[in-house]
């Protein structure tokens, strides 16, 4: 159960507000799931590894996706209307009226200043050390990017003096 099913629930917590005794199996899917992740079950790694991409745009741009992560074979999860979607794309995106989704490098900017507050976070929750159980080589990936950032902040804050 730790290994496949965990993964199968949407945390909609529906199961809570139907319940007639109030009991929470969501929130139970949730603690297991954070069990799976902190002891780096090799299941675990196996059902993450897919989404290695998206967690590496958001632990370095502060975003989950950007415009070129939106492809039908990046996702097969998302379904098979996914390639439906993918036709006049560019016309989509040129007719949001704001920055979003028109940039391929990230959805929109995050600050250095939040950058830094993100990876402090992450460092004191225990996320890094996490990602490093459960995926070495996109651990060193990610710190590669963290550590220029946190060298450019200190250069920054150092001219402020």
């Amino acid at each position: 159960m730790m290994h496949e099913y965990i993964w199968a629930c949407s945390q909609c917590f529906t199961c809570w507000i139907r319940c007639p005794f109030v009991n929470n199996p969501g929130g139970l899917v949730a603690i297991m799931r954070e069990v799976a992740v902190r002891n780096a079950f090799e299941a675990t790694k196996d059902l993450l590894k897919p989404y290695g991409r998206v967690l590496l745009k958001v632990m370095t741009t502060g975003n989950q996706l950007s415009a070129d992560m939106l492809q039908p074979d990046f996702f097969p999860d998302w379904g098979p209307k996914m390639a439906d979607n993918m036709e006049n794309l560019r016309a989509k995106r040129l007719a949001i009226p704001f920055d979003v989704g028109k940039s391929v490098k990230t959805a929109w900017e995050v600050s250095l200043e939040t950058a830094i507050e993100m990876y402090t976070i992450w460092r004191e929750t225990g996320i890094f050390e996490m990602l490093e159980k459960l995926d070495p080589n996109l651990y060193n990936v990610i710190m590669d990017i963290v550590e220029e950032n946190e060298e450019r902040y200190e250069e920054l804050y150092e001219e402020e003096e």
